[in-house]
């Protein structure tokens, strides 16, 4: 496969399974409150799109190292399609929904892997960060179109998205991530199988979970900020507008950072690069509560979302150089897999701190974590910067 054709069938699969998270994620927590289910239920979606990469992790990457990334992607692309067919078909039914969410977790940790796989098979030793940050730039798209589908409008008295073509929707992009997926697994040489590495090994190679540790509180601070900056306006009396710019500034500014993630890790080297983003990232959050000017806080997300930005895709290609031979699909679902963890965990202290000290405590705390992000980001070798 061309590199040119690898890109754009790479970029409908992406595009396609974050849209398809981004938009009925939030569609299924809208059904259930609207079935008269309190907050309290959306824990429970939570934790059914938690729990199977963190059960899945090491089946989902042995999968992968042993028989390239096609079969693992298209149970992805099947378990997206499902999904959405059992959310249309179970829309007023909380066990169904439930049901559906589990399965949009599986068919998202299928295709990341597989995607993530498929990347770093493609790339040479220095060329990992600007192909990880030109993926990251295009899930980056997808999770800016798949809110879009909530703007639907609602049929009959209820205020709320409408599940059901929201639901029609994300099924037919499952089809199309599902055919896309079939055109994986045949554009590289695949080493020939290597004896079983037990996960707790990987995690003890040098540098790796200090590569998991700044990935997932990176991402967790994402979480956080997206959960509290409404609290933030509401409580500096800025008005709704300003809040969509403050998000929209920081979206876009992400994007920015990993389409020219290889150009500024050449400039810099990896791991100043990554130590610095940390660093600024929770300036940066530590920072959103302040008194500032709205126009100043559209300032600082942007700064935030251009720094974590830079993060994520570097933390891929770190621990994908880090693997040993044929071990790559199992890291990265590790790495999928201690994600989840700190999104579950992270979110759960911040609601505490919430009650404890109000929104900035939450801010403040969320900060303190992205410091030891930047801590940990120091077992970079220094040959990559």
């Amino acid at each position: 496969m061309t590199g040119r054709a690898f890109w754009t069938l790479l970029g409908v699969h992406a595009v396609g399974v974050q849209a398809i998270s981004y938009a009925l994620r939030p569609a299924l927590s809208y059904a259930v409150l609207g079935l008269g289910y309190g907050p309290a239920w959306l824990a429970v979606l939570t934790a059914a799109f938690a729990v199977p990469p963190l059960l899945l992790a090491l089946t989902t990457g042995r999968l992968v190292d042993r028989v390239g990334e096609r079969p693992g992607m298209l149970v992805g692309g099947l378990g997206l399609t499902l999904a959405a067919v059992l959310a249309y078909a179970g829309r007023s039914h909380l066990g169904l929904l439930v049901a559906a969410t589990g399965l949009l977790g599986v068919g998202i940790v299928f295709s990341m892997v597989g995607e993530q796989s498929a990347v770093a098979a493609r790339s040479g030793a220095g060329g990992m960060d600007r192909t990880f940050g030109v993926y990251t730039f295009l899930t980056s798209v997808g999770q800016g179109l798949g809110p879009l589908l909530l703007l639907i409008p609602p049929t009959g008295p209820s205020r709320t998205p409408p599940l059901a073509p929201i639901a029609v929707a994300c099924a037919l992009a499952g089809v199309v991530v599902l055919v896309a997926s079939g055109g994986f697994g045949t554009g590289h040489r695949r080493p020939a199988p290597a004896p079983r590495t037990p996960a707790v090994r990987l995690l003890a190679l040098p540098g790796m979970w200090r590569a998991m540790l700044v990935s997932g509180l990176i991402l967790a601070s994402i979480d956080v900020t997206l959960t509290y900056l409404p609290a933030v306006a509401q409580a500096g009396g800025i008005a709704p507008a300003w809040l969509t710019a403050m998000l929209g500034a920081r979206a876009v500014a992400q994007m920015l950072s990993r389409v020219n993630l290889g150009r500024m890790s050449r400039a810099f080297g990896r791991r100043r690069l990554t130590t610095t983003a940390c660093a600024v990232s929770a300036l940066a959050v530590c920072a959103l509560p302040l008194p500032f000017p709205p126009a100043a806080l559209v300032a600082v997300a942007a700064v935030y979302g251009f720094a974590a930005g830079v993060c994520q895709p570097l933390t891929m290609g770190w621990v994908a150089q880090l693997a040993p031979a044929g071990t790559r699909g199992t890291v990265l679902s590790l790495r999928l897999a201690g994600n989840r963890v700190a999104q579950t965990v992270i979110p759960a202290f911040a609601g505490a701190a919430a009650a404890a000290a109000g929104v900035s405590g939450v801010l403040v705390l969320t900060g303190a974590t992205l410091g030891v992000a930047a801590w940990s980001a120091g077992a970079i070798p220094r040959s990559d910067g």
